[in-house]
């Protein structure tokens, strides 16, 4: 029997089952997945369950021009040391990717930094950007609102969704509906959760929704199960956040909790809770880092998003540990249904997948320290969490996270 280039030798699960088998990797795929294989280089995670590496589908690596909060190497080594092997990037960012030549731009600049694999997403704007945006873009971000670093689109949403360069594609929305919004006064969390309310979430749903159109909507950064249900009643798929299931409007973390959506009041938040026992939600962390020095001011004037693209997946495994969950829908949100939307070779372990493994000691869950994360940022909101985080991360057959450090740099890909 002709031995694989690597071997790793692991428990994974199928279905309510975990079994242990023998994983024969080559050219960086999957080749086999057995009881017994030789390989000219064996890893051994025996006693470790392995996931797929995880596919987060909403992340704000603040690169270009905004890289003193985060730059594509330290947020895509963040995300790696989470069990995270591929991201895909938002395009708020300065300049904003709106057209072919920022896109070429931020590629060039962002892809001898990438620690994972990456797909870029560029900014629904003017439609006469969109072919050339196409030839790079895994996907297109719409803002139906402003939020940070991003203004809303003001021409027709029917005419922009029914260009012909987008039939097909992955158009990810942020629903906000400004008209909706409650007065100005954000004093508080409570307070920000009533300006930006649920009916503003929920009309923007309705309106998006209601429009024919060849696109794949993708609803982002979801926070009722009203929201969801609506969302799987037109049969789109969408994204629920670690933050909008963990916390809420009374949580005591102030400006580090202001992010649009806002979290919710703890019983909405616990119906959404909920929503993950189907399975069908893609959890996305839409990892948006701010420095310390933005968020420690007034509330009002602090701006929106958190990082989570390194806590994400741990947060998850934790929940599983404890029964919350089961594993096999970590996988399915966390890895396999983004994939699966974005039709990358990921998210499984099957053979003729790409070997994206992260292995987890099942009984080492710890507490989150943000002075252990490896974001630029320097915090979280997740602080004292309970979390499981991989012990060995490996990409496309390549092991690039073993005892507790970056073993290989900078060899991310990119993913059109």
């Amino acid at each position: 029997m002709m031995a694989h280039e690597v071997v790793v030798h692991t428990k994974i699960t199928r279905g309510p089952s975990t079994r242990s088998v023998c994983i024969g990797i080559d050219d960086g795929m999957i080749s086999a997945i057995e009881k017994n294989l030789d390989g000219d280089r064996v890893f051994h995670f025996d006693d470790f369950l392995a996931i797929p590496g995880g596919v987060d589908i909403h992340t704000h690596m603040r690169d270009p021009g905004m890289t003193d909060k985060e730059d594509f190497f330290t947020g895509t080594k963040s995300a790696a040391f989470g069990g995270t092997t591929t991201i895909l990037d938002m395009p708020n960012t300065k300049p904003p990717v709106t057209n072919l030549l920022a896109i070429r731009e931020k590629l060039d600049l962002v892809k001898s930094k990438a620690n994972i694999d990456f797909g870029l997403f560029g900014q629904l704007g003017d439609i006469d950007d969109i072919p050339g945006l196409a030839r790079f873009a895994i996907g297109f971000k719409l803002y139906m609102s402003d939020t940070t670093g991003a203004q809303a689109i003001t021409k027709s949403l029917e005419h922009l969704l029914n260009s012909d360069h987008l039939a097909g594609k992955v158009v990810t929305v942020h629903a906000e509906d400004p008209r909706m919004f409650e007065g100005k006064d954000n004093s508080n969390l409570h307070r920000h959760n009533q300006v930006r309310s649920i009916k503003a979430e929920f009309m923007a749903l309705k309106r998006i929704l209601s429009i024919e159109t060849p696109v794949k909507l993708n609803l982002a950064h979801l926070t009722t199960l009203e929201s969801a249900d609506l969302a799987r009643a037109n049969k789109s798929t969408y994204e629920v956040t670690p933050h909008h299931l963990l916390l809420h409007d009374a949580s005591k973390i102030g400006t580090f909790g202001k992010v649009n959506p806002p979290l919710r009041k703890r019983s909405l938040m616990n119906r959404l809770f909920d929503d993950l026992a189907t399975g069908r939600a893609i959890i996305a962390s839409d990892h948006a880092p701010h420095t310390l020095e933005e968020k420690e001011v007034d509330f009002e004037n602090a701006p929106s998003g958190l990082p989570g693209v390194e806590t994400r997946v741990p947060l998850m495994m934790a929940l599983a540990k404890k029964g919350i969950l089961k594993h096999s829908a970590v996988q399915d949100m966390c890895c396999t249904l983004p994939a699966e939307l974005f039709n990358l070779r990921k998210g499984k372990i099957e053979v003729g997948y790409d070997a994206d493994l992260a292995f987890f000691d099942l009984d080492n869950m710890v507490e989150i320290d943000s002075e252990k994360l490896h974001s630029k940022c320097g915090w979280t909101p997740f602080e004292g969490h309970d979390a499981i985080f991989p012990a060995g991360v490996m990409l496309r057959g390549k092991m690039i996270v073993r005892g507790g450090e970056l073993a290989i740099e900078k060899t991310g890909e990119f993913l059109k």
